[in-house]
């Protein structure tokens, strides 16, 4: 099997839908020790993402355009550190591409593992630290050690990133405005945390649900 370029095109619209369906959720749990606003700037994404998506499909631009067009948008996106790491994660897949506008199992457990590495140079939290990160990095390591199969991969990946959002909960927030709350920050999972979910689950959603 091999995501082709119109599944590329469902799954990045299901991550969007997702973003913007759930951002009074993501607000709510922002404010809780934040600005209140991750919802609104996850929404811009999510609607970023849909006018990228619709561009590029009828195109005839490469999997690599996708990412990076996607990614430069993102990251210019107004409303605290989410435009430009999110935009720094998802512009990081074209890292291992060249022309290829089809993926087989292979190639996807290095596109995710690129997203992550890019965001690394830029990011320094790690799993715990109650960021988004306590997502990414579970799920990203999920597909490495998922067998050669897109299916499994996709699922592993979704499992481990709605786990990782929610041990989030039992975390201290190391980052942001939400560290000065300390120990009052356990028992509410990071925003960020929780919107990444959307990434894996809307991956999933587009190419395993629909199946």
């Amino acid at each position: 099997m091999q995501i082709k370029r119109e599944q590329w095109s469902n799954m990045f619209n299901e991550v969007a839908r997702l973003m913007i369906e759930n951002k009074d959720i993501l607000s709510e749990i922002d404010a809780k020790f934040g600005d209140g606003d991750h919802g609104i700037t996850i929404e811009k994404i999510g609607n970023v993402i849909k006018t990228k998506v619709a561009v590029w499909l009828p195109s005839n631009e490469p999997l690599k355009s996708l990412f990076d067009e996607i990614g430069n948008a993102v990251t210019n996106i107004s409303g605290g550190s989410a435009g430009p790491l999110y935009g720094t994660y998802l512009g990081g897949f074209k890292e291992v591409l060249e022309d290829e506008v089809e993926v087989d199992a292979p190639l996807l457990k290095k596109i995710m593992k690129s997203g992550l590495t890019e965001l690394q140079y830029l990011s320094t939290a790690k799993v715990g630290d109650k960021t988004m990160m306590d997502t990414l990095i579970p799920a990203t390591e999920a597909a490495q050690n998922a067998p050669d199969d897109i299916v499994e991969i996709l699922i592993a990946m979704k499992d481990a990133a709605i786990d990782g959002a929610e041990k989030s909960k039992d975390f201290i927030s190391k980052f942001g405005r939400a560290k000065s709350y300390k120990e009052q920050t356990i028992g509410t999972p990071d925003a960020g945390a929780t919107s990444c979910t959307f990434i894996f689950i809307g991956f999933y959603n587009a190419i395993v649900k629909e199946k």
